[in-house]
């Protein structure tokens, strides 16, 4: 009964140290971590590595997936997350910006502006600064010209850089035709 009973502790030993931890978990199956999050967080409140797993599995998924979802979830583990919250601003910004109306522009702006601050190395809320300034007013070249430009310095992806060049030279075009139309 003894060497039964130590053969079942050793192979219970085995079999948890060859069980994914939940930092393994998020990566190669956030899912699994997030459906199950609640009731390990009521199990182990206190454990900084699982809260963390669950965060990374949410960014995961939510780069994964192009859910925003994911990053109001991360909020409520870790609700100082520059990641989370910046892509938070970013879809209240595009939100915003969708309404087409002036006043909202101005919202736009604020969120673009706070998610360029958060991660001050991306430029596509630059990008989505300078749509809302052209839109908020038409005959403003300066800010969205400055916002492209900035934009431009920073890092975008291919699709992103494309349409900023695009839409830097369509301003740049719409100003030269206001001007030639003044002189």
């Amino acid at each position: 009964m003894k060497n039964k009973t130590l053969s079942l502790t050793f192979l219970f030993l085995i079999i948890i140290s060859c069980a994914p931890n939940a930092s393994k978990l998020a990566e190669t199956n956030p899912n699994i971590l997030i459906n199950n999050a609640d009731s390990l967080i009521a199990q182990r409140p206190d454990d900084i590595e699982l809260r963390n797993a669950i965060v990374q599995a949410h960014l995961n998924l939510a780069r994964a997936n192009s859910d925003p979802s994911h990053y109001k979830a991360v909020i409520k583990f870790e609700p100082n997350n520059k990641s989370a919250n910046y892509y938070i601003n970013l879809e209240k910004g595009k939100n915003h910006h969708k309404r087409g109306h002036k006043n909202g522009q101005w919202d736009a702006i604020q969120s673009f502006a706070k998610a360029a601050a958060l991660i001050d190395t991306l430029g596509e809320p630059y990008y989505w600064l300078g749509q809302s300034y052209e839109k908020k007013d038409e005959m403003d070249f300066e800010l969205p010209l400055e916002s492209y430009d900035k934009a431009l310095s920073l890092f975008l992806e291919n699709d992103m850089q494309k349409k900023t060049q695009s839409a830097r030279l369509a301003l740049l075009k719409r100003k030269k035709t206001y001007e030639d139309f003044w002189k």
